[in-house]
């Protein structure tokens, strides 16, 4: 039990720190969580921290609403975290990140649809964007329940994004990969005009490929 809970911290102070060095969360902003499903505690970044300075002593451990570990006081944001894994029972961690391309469409309440990146169609078709809910309430997940049974990223109006995962790895690579993506459509939009995958192209990529995200759910459903 005691090397579990070790590997868990070590996770967390690993992708916190990671996170941290790619400019994606500060002081201040971003979270991210591992749920032990077989004794409800979840293990989350503490509040108000620099994720560089992290170890595994400050790193919050909650059960049942109360903080039963960690030196520093867990993130205000647990409630999002605990939201998402309620949703996605399938899932053990959380990335809930503010990064800067993402949350831009966060701050439009725009719904994040594009047809000119195979990455992006293949992982997640589209990112949905849940209205805008009170940071650190219950009200920060309004909608989620809903968004998450068919995406594992979507955007938090006028806050952030908040992905969920097997592993933090599964969770923190669909974001950085999302962020590439809107980084690069981006700038090509500087470059010259975007061109589009045909929408029969898209279809046969959703039907075909085994990553697409059509068959990830398939695959899950049938499980």
């Amino acid at each position: 039990m005691v090397n579990k809970v070790n590997s868990i911290k070590k996770e967390i102070v690993l992708y916190a720190k990671l996170l941290d060095s790619k400019g994606l969360v500060n002081t201040l902003e971003g979270n991210i969580s591992i749920l032990d499903r077989e004794t409800g505690e979840l293990y989350i970044t503490p509040s108000g921290t620099r994720k560089a300075f992290l170890d595994e002593d400050m790193v919050a451990v909650v059960k049942d609403g109360e903080q039963i570990g960690g030196s520093v006081s867990r993130s205000s944001e647990y409630l999002l975290h605990e939201a998402a894994l309620k949703a996605r029972p399938d899932c053990s961690a959380v990335a809930h990140i503010h990064a800067p391309y993402l949350t831009a469409y966060a701050y439009c309440n725009k719904t994040i649809r594009l047809k000119c990146s195979t990455t992006f169609s293949l992982v997640f078709e589209e990112i949905p964007c849940l209205p805008y809910g009170e940071a650190g309430t219950v009200h920060i997940a309004d909608g989620i329940d809903e968004a998450m049974k068919e995406h594992d990223l979507v955007l938090l109006g006028n806050h952030g994004c908040v992905a969920v995962g097997n592993t933090l790895e599964d969770a923190v690579k669909i974001i950085e990969a999302a962020e590439e993506v809107l980084k690069i459509a981006k700038i090509a939009g500087e470059v010259g005009t975007i061109t589009d995958i045909p929408d029969d192209k898209l279809e046969s990529l959703f039907e075909h490929h085994p990553g697409s995200r059509r068959n990830r759910l398939k695959n899950r459903r049938e499980m």
